[in-house]
């Protein structure tokens, strides 16, 4: 579990840096709300885990979201006066406590309405975004086991997305550039922080659920 959490977020040393014990001074007092947080950041991070590898999880995708929330999580305690050490060590015991998925899931669900009351909510792409998102992830995924998903995805949303166009009269050119400017709105996206992740990407996997 903790190597999940710490390949899920690339985030600084104050929350994924492995700190000897014997070198981390003596854990401070956290209140109520800290603990939550604390338990809701690694809940996070190893759900993102999940999804990162394509898993199912029925949650919104929480690379960036739940990235950005554990940074503010470990910032809040460094300013209660924790140090780097401290917080590290509490992110990974809360990690090590929640030693299974099905509990992983059961806190990380609930924990959505702290996520949401921090951290602005992801953009929902629309079909043509989703062909543009899902074919920006095919290539960036460089030939793993991932990326012939994400093509797959892409191309029956684009079919659907045609055969509507026909029964609607239009033609092959209209299409063409609806998707090109959607694909360069998902470029600019793309480029800003968060990437590809500012999308809710889940989003995209339920409605190609939904072509099916």
């Amino acid at each position: 579990m903790i190597r999940l959490l710490s390949h899920a977020f690339v985030v600084p040393a104050l929350v994924c840096a492995s700190t000897p014990a014997s070198a981390a001074p003596a854990e401070p007092r956290m209140s109520v709300e800290d603990q939550a947080a604390v338990r809701c950041s690694a809940a996070f991070a190893l759900v993102a885990g999940e999804q990162g590898r394509g898993a199912e999880t029925g949650l919104p995708s929480l690379g960036q979201r739940g990235r950005e929330y554990m940074v503010r999580t470990g910032a809040r305690l460094l300013d209660k006066g924790w140090s780097e050490a401290q917080v590290t060590a509490a992110m990974q015991t809360a990690a090590r406590d929640l030693d299974d998925r099905g509990t992983v899931m059961q806190v990380a669900a609930p924990c959505m309405a702290l996520l949401d009351a921090e951290v602005a909510p992801l953009i929902t792409p629309d079909v043509p975004q989703c062909v543009a998102i899902m074919r920006a992830r095919h290539e960036a995924a460089h030939g793993d086991s991932a990326a012939a998903r994400y093509l797959l995805i892409a191309e029956r949303l684009e079919a659907g997305i045609r055969q509507e166009a026909a029964a609607q009269g239009q033609g092959r050119e209209e299409v063409d550039a609806i998707l090109a400017a959607e694909a360069a709105i998902t470029t600019q996206v793309a480029a800003q922080p968060g990437g590809l992740e500012r999308f809710d990407l889940s989003a995209c996997e339920r409605i190609a659920g939904q072509a099916e």
